[in-house]
């Protein structure tokens, strides 16, 4: 493969990262700072990219030469933000979430997979206690806001924009079709962190706690009219004609690791989730269709409730609730 040629892929690879209301041409004059005109020749193949200009390209569009010019490496380029209590900027991160939904939605065919940890976090955003739980620990424990150390839970999010980007981002992930697979572990993780926070006297009083625990039950609930139905929709209403479909899968088995696995057609991006909150992305071929074929392994091994499974939807679900109503009945 001669130079042009590799370079004429390598600026076709990055055209299939750009959402397609984006110009390759536009993209690259000016990141690269250069006219359109040049952009065009560079892309054509007609005059030679230097090294710095190939470094600035790499580095903005997470290209690995290796995979595309199929050089045998074990090497995989993720991308992330790290998240500290230093530089992480929680209402930016759930910006962020809602700009991928964004995207996710604008792909053809497009299908949110996810192997299931934790409850995926877009299922919390319509239930204004318990989200506003879950982002004061995520802050609070898991990034370590300094200011929020000797704070308690008085059950409200105070910072009413990071409440709006929320309920964008429902309203976003209600419309791009999902299959989650799902297990106990998947609420326990919830469960633990308010039994945390009880016994470490954080929430301001047992009020707060038994909304917290009334809406972790709503949520249970929704999830299982949205499996039932076979379709997203938000809490409290009814599935629209075209609303996105909603697979659900359970599985006692394996135990999820918050993996997201993202395609649609000629795309594919994979996000691995690793310190709590912190999510890494790839659009490696490789490593997508690795973790593709894994995913629908484990589907295999799992049992659809999603429409059929009457039997065993209402099973599962009733002893998660269960769970639930066994802390709640201690609150006194």
């Amino acid at each position: 493969m001669d130079s042009n040629q590799s370079q004429v892929i390598f600026f076709n690879h990055i055209k299939s990262k750009l959402p397609a209301h984006l110009s390759l041409v536009d993209e690259v004059a000016e990141l690269l700072n250069i006219s359109n005109d040049s952009a065009y020749r560079r892309i054509r193949g007609e005059k030679q990219i230097g090294m710095d200009e190939l470094q600035i390209l790499c580095n903005k569009y997470k290209v690995s030469l290796d995979q595309l010019l199929h050089i045998q490496t074990n090497t995989v380029i993720f991308s992330g933000n790290k998240v500290d209590n230093v530089i992480f900027d929680f209402k930016k991160y759930l910006q962020d979430v809602a700009s991928n939904l964004g995207l996710f939605k604008m792909l053809q065919d497009p299908r949110i997979y996810f192997y299931n940890k934790d409850i995926p976090l877009f299922h919390y955003m319509q239930f204004p206690e318990l989200s506003a739980f879950k982002f004061f620990f995520w802050k609070r424990t898991l990034i370590g806001y300094p200011e929020l150390s000797k704070q308690q839970f008085t059950g409200e999010e105070p910072d009413k924009e990071t409440a709006e980007i929320a309920r964008n981002i429902i309203q976003l992930y209600d419309q791009v079709p999902s299959t989650e697979i799902w297990n106990e572990e998947s609420v326990h993780i919830t469960i633990r962190q308010i039994e945390f926070y009880r016994q470490s006297s954080v929430f301001a009083n047992k009020q707060v706690l038994l909304k917290v625990y009334l809406q972790l039950e709503e949520l249970l609930n929704h999830i299982e009219l949205q499996a039932e139905a076979g379709k997203k929709f938000l809490y409290n209403q009814q599935p629209a004609v075209d609303a996105a479909s909603f697979d659900v899968y359970i599985n006692e088995c394996l135990i999820g690791d918050n993996t997201i696995y993202v395609r649609g057609a000629g795309r594919q991006i994979t996000f691995l989730n690793h310190n709590g909150l912190n999510f890494i992305g790839t659009q490696d071929e490789g490593f997508c269709d690795y973790t593709f074929k894994n995913i629908q392994n484990i589907m295999k091994k799992s049992t659809h409730i999603s429409v059929v499974g009457e039997k065993e939807r209402s099973m599962f679900f009733n002893v998660l609730r269960e769970k639930i109503y066994e802390r709640k009945k201690n609150i006194n």
